[in-house]
């Protein structure tokens, strides 16, 4: 949801869309700072929430961060900006904030690994008193990115000092590019059953639900809005239904337009795909 003109106004506008839960930016997203969040700022999103009663909010952090990168320029703005990510969620009582795992950029998927649990456990031990959840995002495959297969993200959180504070956030989109199928009841349930097996279903903290432009296995990171993709209607109305999810966050970044129709009718389709229970 948009930031625009103040962080508070994200609740507003996911309200008049009649949204259940919200993801915001904590900052403009494609820059390595950003201007403190006022005191107003912050009295007014909580005020916003108290309004329209929509307390599902998660945070996803700048795309410029990158905890698995070789280059120690960008290694160290990515810690700085980390910090500061966690700090604004604190401030703003978030209690999850998503993120991409990171791309090894040719050093290796281990490598890799090891260096974002590292950085995850340097940071919680800066933010020591912390209760931000931090979420490993699913990725697609694409380049060197970490995190498609769920073997990458048990290993991060299995090398991390205090694992109640990790999570992780299923992508729809991704995990079908990485070669996950989930189109039928077989398919995602046996999915599900990996997930399950290798990282754990109780660390599955939020979903992104979006269809995907490019067909199983494209290893691209390219989303379509529901139903309209590759990966069709059958596996959202699976998701939708799912009782082990009821409670958890579920977010659309479908493709985005000027006017707010797409976004209303993805919503709609979602809602639709609900089974009322006799």
């Amino acid at each position: 949801m948009s930031i625009a003109g103040g962080i508070d106004k994200a609740i507003l506008r996911g309200d008049e869309l009649s949204c259940t839960a919200v993801q915001i930016f904590l900052k403009n997203n494609t820059r390595w700072e950003g201007k403190p969040i006022s005191e107003k700022e912050r009295s007014d999103f909580f005020a916003n929430q108290k309004k329209t009663g929509l307390n599902h909010i998660v945070a996803h952090n700048c795309y410029l961060i990158n905890l698995a990168s070789p280059d120690e320029t960008i290694f160290k703005k990515s810690m700085r900006a980390m910090s500061d990510e966690l700090t604004r969620a604190s401030f703003l009582q978030i209690p999850s904030l998503i993120i991409h795992p990171g791309a090894h950029k040719g050093m290796g998927t281990r490598h890799g690994i090891n260096q974002i649990a590292g950085a995850l456990n340097a940071l919680f031990k800066e933010d020591i008193k912390g209760k931000v959840k931090i979420l490993l995002e699913t990725t697609a495959g694409q380049g060197t990115g970490i995190g498609s297969r769920f073997e990458d993200l048990a290993q991060i959180i299995s090398d991390i000092k205090r694992p109640a504070r990790v999570g992780v956030c299923l992508d729809t989109s991704h995990i079908f590019a990485a070669g996950y199928d989930i189109r039928t009841k077989k398919d995602y349930e046996s999915t599900l059953k990996e997930f399950d097996s290798i990282i754990g279903i109780k660390k599955l903290c939020a979903i992104h639900l979006n269809d995907s432009k490019k067909p199983l296995g494209s290893r691209l990171d390219r989303y379509e809005n529901i139903g309209k993709g590759s990966i069709g209607l059958d596996a959202f109305r699976f998701i939708m239904n799912d009782e082990r999810f009821a409670e958890i966050p579920k977010i659309i970044e479908t493709p985005k337009e000027p006017e707010p129709q797409a976004d209303l009718e993805n919503l709609r389709i979602l809602k639709s795909l609900v089974e009322s229970i006799s």
